[in-house]
């Protein structure tokens, strides 16, 4: 699903991380650098760039999508 997430367009879902599923968002349009930086994201592999997302920002992510659809 897609959200904007501090300002940066992304869509969630889970990343592998040694051998577990973690909650994440991955980067689909930034205006700039800075904002994609501020956001929390990394560039995992090359042009990938993640945010793993830790529990109380899952729960943020859970509300922006309530917020959205309801």
């Amino acid at each position: 699903m897609k959200i904007v997430y501090k300002g940066v367009l992304c869509e969630t879902g889970y990343e592998r991380i040694m051998g577990e599923s973690v909650p994440a968002l991955f980067l689909l349009d930034s205006p700039n650098s800075e904002k994609t930086y501020e956001a929390g994201f990394e560039e995992m592999h090359y042009g990938r760039w993640v945010k793993l997302l830790t529990e109380t920002e899952f729960k943020e992510v859970l509300d922006l999508i309530e917020k959205k659809y309801m």
